[in-house]
């Protein structure tokens, strides 16, 4: 091996070890910690993306089947912690806080928007109509408001009742 070989060699094997200390010295002794995302929480836009729309949709639906068959610890399960704690909700005054249902009924949604509360939580005001569903016919239309707290990280809803004041 010639002297220039010998060079490039030990060049080569002083650039990796450069390269390792500099990689462990970011790992273990950088203190500079990383720059968090900054969520605008205050924002609250229409939502125009189909999937996450009937996404939502459905949670209001999966809602107002436990809501028609009236059960309630499936209906406490899916009511917002914050709503719980806030009206003092429990198995037996739950109905003086949601909607009664009587009957098969179906949600069809009008309109919803959007605000990001979290990096994976995201919160929906929804507009929609409830129609009652009988053999012979399709009863009127009655407006039906709620909000859907969506959580991405873990892939889990919750529900609050609404007034519908945005909407309004």
């Amino acid at each position: 091996m010639n002297k220039e070989e010998r060079n490039k060699k030990i060049l080569t094997i002083v650039i990796v070890i450069a390269v390792l200390f500099i990689g462990i010295y970011e790992i273990f002794f950088n203190k500079n910690e990383i720059i968090e995302e900054k969520i605008d929480t205050e924002t609250i836009s229409l939502v125009k993306d189909n999937s996450r729309f009937y996404t939502v949709s459905s949670c209001i639906s999966k809602y107002m089947n436990y809501l028609s068959s009236r059960d309630t610890e499936k209906l406490l399960i899916l009511l917002s912690s914050e709503y719980k704690n806030s009206n003092s909700i429990n198995s037996s005054n739950i109905y003086n806080y949601v909607e009664s249902i009587n009957g098969v009924k179906t949600f069809i949604p009008i309109k919803m928007y959007v605000q990001r509360i979290s990096k994976s939580i995201y919160k929906y005001y929804v507009k929609g109509s409830t129609q009652e569903e009988t053999i012979d016919s399709i009863s009127n239309k009655k407006d039906f408001y709620i909000i859907v707290i969506l959580n991405e990280e873990n892939m889990t809803f919750e529900i609050e009742p609404y007034n519908g004041a945005m909407f309004k």
